[in-house]
């Protein structure tokens, strides 16, 4: 009976974990931008990340930055996007691995940790490069410009919190 009790509790915990995942890694899926050019999120799956980076580029867009500040920030975009792109592939694919664990016929408990764990640093390689995104866009940025970014991304901050 123990181990069924964990088992429920271990799927419990991956689902909201997954929906959480799923949400962070959408923030690896590129398209056009407020600002014109390619790198910012697209589509109805956006999820949280999604919301977190549409938010950075809107909030760019009202920073009157200079034409050589556009072209810097773009180029950061751009050089990131591979790195987000190979990371949504690798959560999705953890995801359908602690799907398949999870809804197994009897689920293993430790299988299913596992795959909860991996998903887990999954997410928080995620949140290093949206770090390492914004570390470099600020580097861009006049102090002024910072101010201004840093209090239109505040509201958002509960959609970066980790559980």
């Amino acid at each position: 009976m123990n181990g069924i009790c964990e088992s429920r509790r271990l799927l419990g915990l991956a689902a909201g974990s997954v929906a959480l995942l799923l949400a962070t890694g959408a923030a690896a899926q590129f398209g056009p931008g407020p600002m014109g050019e390619p790198g910012a999120m697209a589509g109805p799956r956006a999820g949280r990340g999604g919301q977190i980076i549409r938010a950075l580029r809107m909030a760019l867009s009202t920073l009157d930055l200079t034409d050589a500040q556009q072209a810097k920030v773009k180029g950061i975009f751009e050089s990131k996007k591979a790195g987000f792109e190979a990371l949504r592939s690798q959560m999705q694919a953890d995801t359908k691995a602690l799907h398949v664990a999870a809804n197994a016929t009897t689920p293993d408990p430790a299988t299913v940790g596992a795959a909860f764990l991996k998903l887990k640093g999954d997410r928080a390689d995620a949140k290093d490069q949206f770090d390492a995104l914004m570390a470099d866009v600020k580097a861009v940025l006049t102090p002024d410009q910072r101010t201004r970014l840093e209090a239109s991304l505040t509201p958002l901050k509960h959609l970066r919190r980790r559980g």
